[in-house]
């Protein structure tokens, strides 16, 4: 087998690369983002001095792999770092269990490393992978699993074949949010805004500001990022805020979706200002009030059990559910190697830090 390794050049190639993900990813057939004007808004939009890493494995007969980051920064104790966000890493069907995907990930991340990145992150999805990423040094830092507050049992236990008990379980459900509803929010009220609306009538930079004062490693959330982040996918996102006053304390982006046929609201993000867990409660006013707006039976959201358990989902009403997220991660410079943690209560991290949702 002969494969030869080189950066992308999405000018002359791109038909093949998006070939290669329709064979790769066939679940997604007819959606958005097998298109061409998907991949620009992703991979060539994004707002960065340095433009997306993108490589590829070819042999004689064409495409056989791709690996590609997303430049972000994060910062951690207040100190900017590069990251690349690893993401849409593909190999042909024809070509699995050969070594390409280990081969092109060892010859990507060398190449990302010569770029100037500090270190590079990753959610995958496919449990099959990860033995690939490890094959090259990366590390898994911890999991995060999905949690999900239900508000209805009828898509989750039809998708099971026992949608006869969602009429037993649904008044169950309701009684438990009526009580849950019976706690007080303390001043704090839920607002919420089309996102664009939302970031020409607040100080967003400041309020990101002032959160990030508190936590070891954040996103650097501009509004610029934030207008890419939500305009890769077609979707309509919104932004339930709280506030006490005047004073904005709270922030979530949220889009409706149906994983596995089940009618949910995401959370994508989730920042609050101080440890008062009536802002959640507010927060959450919010998230049932959008859910039954657009006819969603379950919220959901993902995040590290150890800031779960901080915040006190359960108590919100929250289950932690089997599904779930590897986050890993490959320190590349010495800066990175001496500087950034790897633990879950150093990090916020939620699909806001991924490709996903």
């Amino acid at each position: 087998m002969s494969l030869s390794f080189s950066p992308f050049d999405w000018r002359e190639k791109l038909p093949a690369q998006r070939k290669l993900f329709s064979e790769s990813f066939p679940e997604n057939a007819g959606l958005p983002v097998e298109t061409e004007a998907y991949y620009h808004r992703k991979f060539r939009s994004y707002p960065a001095q340095i433009p997306s890493q993108e490589y590829v494995a070819e042999d004689e007969a064409g495409f056989v792999g791709y690996y590609a980051a997303i430049p972000f920064t994060y910062r951690i104790e207040g100190e900017p770092f590069r990251c690349g966000m690893v993401c849409d890493v593909m190999t042909s069907p024809r070509m699995q269990g050969k070594g390409v995907f280990t081969k092109l990930g060892a010859y990507s991340l060398a190449q990302i490393t010569e770029a100037g990145f500090d270190f590079v992150t990753g959610y995958p999805r496919r449990a099959a992978v990860i033995p690939g990423h490890l094959k090259v040094g990366w590390q898994i830092a911890f999991r995060l699993p999905m949690y999900l507050l239900p508000i209805k049992a009828d898509g989750v236990l039809g998708t099971k074949g026992f949608g006869w008990l969602a009429g037993l379980i649904n008044p169950c459900l309701w009684a438990m949010q009526g009580l849950l509803g019976l706690r007080g929010a303390g001043g704090y009220v839920h607002e919420i805004w089309d996102w664009k609306a939302f970031l020409g009538a607040h100080d967003f930079p400041a309020f990101v500001a002032d959160w990030a004062s508190t936590r070891k490693v954040t996103l650097e959330k501009t509004p610029e990022f934030l207008h890419w982040r939500l305009s890769i996918q077609e979707v309509d996102y919104r932004v339930v805020t709280v506030k006490k006053g005047n004073e904005l304390v709270g922030i979530s982006i949220v889009r409706a979706c149906d994983p596995e046929q089940v009618p949910s609201l995401a959370v994508l993000d989730l920042m609050h200002l101080g440890e008062d867990r009536r802002i959640l409660w507010a927060m959450r006013r919010g998230w049932l009030e959008l859910a039954g707006r657009w006819g969603r039976e379950v919220v959901v959201m993902m995040l590290s059990e150890y800031h779960a358990a901080k915040m006190g989902l359960w108590r919100l009403g929250f289950l932690r559910t089997p599904t779930v997220f590897s986050f890993i991660v490959k320190r590349l410079s010495p800066k990175a190697q001496a500087k950034l943690p790897i633990g879950p209560e150093a990090w916020h991290l939620m699909w806001i830090d991924s490709d996903d949702l």
